[in-house]
């Protein structure tokens, strides 16, 4: 079983491709970890950005 990563333990490359994804949704950002795209979703009043790798990177925003 794959375990993930502690959000802490993101580097700074994998954080700043999570926030061009959040600030830009339409431009193709790939992941530095794997290569693959990271993906934009706005469910509800909240972001979410993830790598399309199951058990890459991820993050987001909640609203209220």
């Amino acid at each position: 079983m794959a375990v993930k990563a502690k959000i802490r333990d993101y580097t700074e490359a994998e954080w700043d491709a999570l926030d061009e994804k959040m600030d830009y949704p339409d431009r193709v950002v790939l992941c530095p970890r794997c290569g693959n795209e990271i993906a934009y979703e706005e469910p509800g009043n909240s972001i979410s950005v993830y790598c399309l790798t199951e058990d890459c990177i991820f993050g987001g925003l909640r609203g209220l």
